[in-house]
């Protein structure tokens, strides 16, 4: 048997091995869906009997439904301050000297530090400046989390076509202000919005911050957290069937916003 022929016996490895990869991520997913359907008052796989009375419990209450938006809230803040914040650091940190490649090293430390370690030094922060249990607190926090992904995601977005349509805009006239506002920012706008997207669900996921610093002013994955120590409801189950579809939309919406310049080209 020839080398070529040996070799191209064992190419259902790789794709058996990205099977076997992609089973073992999605499969706790899928278990939980189910489970939050069971007419069982606790876990149990698989489901007894069908309701949809868990969902029901969590619409119904103040506490499941006050946590849900006081993190939906933050996590808008957040991502906006990211955002921004990490748009103007990309565009900042754009020429790529040593000294640039050091700042934007430091944007990275968030996600290089262990967050325990992180979120005790917030909070000892936070209670210097009176911020531990504030909204703007935490979604400074949040902010901080999320910035790093925004800054890696946006300078890649302007490293790939923003810089070189800016030229192109001075070349032909347009000023600095005019060439960022009718020029690169339109470019770098797929990049923006994954980017705002992402940082939203960096903060609307977040625990261990929020445990450190919100005090009695719980965000959904306290609330999830408490749930899963103290009762173990069905309840879990269906909050967490929510959130993957929810989370399963915001990819779509991201891969479509990423994706729309190349079939605008295509069309045109």
């Amino acid at each position: 048997m020839t080398p070529a022929v040996r070799h191209s016996g064992r190419t259902w490895l790789l794709p058996a091995y990205v099977a076997l990869v992609l089973v073992f991520l999605i499969l706790p997913v899928c278990l939980v869906i189910p489970m939050s359907v069971s007419e069982t008052s606790y876990l149990k796989f698989p489901p007894t009997g069908f309701t949809l009375k868990w969902f029901a419990s969590f619409f119904a209450s103040p506490a499941w439904i006050g946590a849900t938006l006081r993190s939906v809230a933050i996590g808008f803040w957040a991502s906006l301050l990211a955002t921004v914040l990490g748009t103007m650091t990309a565009f900042a940190l754009r020429r790529s000297t040593r000294w640039d490649r050091l700042i934007g090293g430091a944007f990275l430390s968030p996600q290089v530090v262990p967050v325990i370690i992180v979120a005790l030094g917030i909070m000892l922060i936070f209670n210097r400046f009176h911020l531990y249990g504030s909204m703007i607190g935490i979604v400074m926090a949040h902010g901080m989390l999320a910035l790093p992904f925004v800054v890696i995601n946006v300078a890649t977005g302007l490293r790939q076509r923003g810089e070189t349509l800016a030229l192109a805009a001075r070349v032909m006239g347009a000023g600095p202000f005019k060439a960022f506002w009718y020029v690169t920012l339109p470019s770098l706008r797929a990049s923006i919005v994954t980017s705002a997207i992402f940082a939203f669900f960096v903060s609307f996921d977040e625990l261990v911050v929020a445990l450190f610093i919100m005090g009695r002013n719980e965000t959904l994955p306290m609330r999830i957290w408490a749930n899963v120590r103290d009762d173990l409801t069905p309840v879990v189950a269906a909050v967490a069937t929510l959130l993957i579809f929810v989370t399963v939309l915001a990819v779509f919406l991201s891969e479509w916003v990423l994706h729309k310049p190349a079939r605008e080209k295509q069309a045109g």
